[in-house]
């Protein structure tokens, strides 16, 4: 199956935002794991023919390091992994 996959900004902060573009409908999972291999989010998404976008939100609580975006069919086979950053958001005063 042919997937282009956008995801941005890397490094992150506080949200991911995510663009899927497929040739045939498919039920996918999107997992977000930590560097210790263990899912932090996890959502269910039907993506359509052509382009599909999403955000995932409220991340700004994750500790800087490593992340992994998996993506996967309902049958667990893997069609989509990537390796992302966490900064931590600094404020001036």
């Amino acid at each position: 199956m042919s997937m282009q996959v956008s995801i941005y900004p890397n490094p992150f902060i506080s949200s991911l935002s995510f663009e899927v573009i497929v040739e045939n409908n498919v039920s996918a999972i999107v997992q977000m794991l930590d560097q210790d291999l263990k899912i932090i989010r996890m959502l269910s998404w039907l993506l359509k023919e052509g382009s599909n976008k999403t955000t995932i939100e409220d991340l700004e609580f994750l500790p800087a390091g490593t992340y992994y975006i998996d993506i996967k069919n309902h049958e667990g086979n893997n069609l989509f992994t990537t390796k992302l950053a966490k900064l931590v958001e600094t404020y001036e005063l």
